[in-house]
């Protein structure tokens, strides 16, 4: 081939090369960095065994930690769910309850010390579960539900806010809005349209929710690059936004990061790729002296 037409393909590919690393650069710089906060590998995180059915790829959904169990719903192709019981140091399964035959993902659980609280993607609903009631009897024991008025509802999470304690409810993608609800209102009228007191854009990707030591913690499965964020309530208070309120920012254990939940001293997850449950510590964020969580992140 003539030296002519080589060169300017030479040209053509270097630029496109360039190109391609100047965005890559900068593309995930500014992911990494958000806003001055630090993304870290700092979990260590431990391979706590498969989810329940993982084999046949039901996939994992929403989890919360209940006077020293876990609690963790699957699903299977959006046709049904089901909630588990789990003991935490065997990772036996004790006992387990189907959703009612509308909420087939239940994709986020939460715990008030007297009833759990579910919400659905599908069917857009926010169930409060009599859990011991629905254990005992293998089906759901709804004490209530109410429409979420999300679109994609996902996680969810309990969390102390102005005084009062609200139902954080996140919606993936859609409105990319995670609403704060006074649960009890919502409950009574059957919807939350008039209980939402806050309101925050979050990345378009959550699907998970945890209130941990004053801090929302938030998880983001964006299929090759997942995170967990730790989001300052007082910064997002005031800029509603979960990119501009984060703070620092932790890798998952893999590729399919789900829901949240604490235990009091580690973090727990699972992931719909590996189809496994993880736990870790948050080194940094809340056993690092010298990381400074100064009054920030109280309510």
């Amino acid at each position: 081939m003539d030296s002519y037409v080589v060169l300017p393909i030479l040209i053509l590919l270097f630029v496109a090369a360039a190109a391609c690393a100047v965005w890559a650069y900068f593309g995930w710089a500014g992911y990494l960095v958000r806003n001055h906060a630090v993304f870290c590998a700092d979990i260590a995180w431990e391979d706590c065994g498969p989810t329940p059915l993982g084999e046949k790829r039901y996939t994992p959904q929403g989890l919360t930690w209940v006077e020293g169990r876990l609690i963790f719903a699957n699903c299977w192709r959006n046709t049904r769910s089901r909630v588990y019981e789990f003991d935490p140091q065997t990772m036996d399964c004790l006992r387990h309850f189907d959703m009612p035959p509308e909420a087939v993902h239940t994709s986020g659980l939460a715990w008030d010390g007297a009833y759990l609280w579910a919400v659905d993607y599908i069917s857009n609903l926010g169930y409060c579960i009599d859990l011991e009631t629905s254990l005992a009897q293998g089906q759901a024991r709804v004490v209530g539900q109410f429409d979420t008025t999300l679109r994609g509802t996902s996680a969810c999470c309990l969390l102390p806010w102005e005084g009062e304690t609200v139902l954080a409810i996140s919606d993936f993608m859609n409105s990319r809005r995670t609403i704060f609800v006074r649960h009890e209102q919502a409950l009574r009228a059957g919807t939350a349209k008039e209980a939402v007191t806050f309101a925050y854009r979050n990345e378009g990707f959550s699907q998970g929710l945890e209130y941990i030591e004053g801090f929302l913690f938030e998880s983001e499965n964006k299929r090759g690059f997942d995170a967990i964020n730790q989001i300052d309530l007082a910064r997002l208070r005031t800029t509603r936004s979960s990119r501009a309120a984060t703070v620092w920012q932790y890798a998952a254990p893999n590729g399919g990061v789900e829901d949240l939940a604490w235990d009091g001293a580690r973090l727990w997850t699972s992931d719909e790729v590996t189809f496994r449950f993880y736990r870790g510590k948050l080194v940094h964020a809340l056993g690092d002296p010298t990381f400074d969580l100064g009054e920030s992140g109280r309510s």
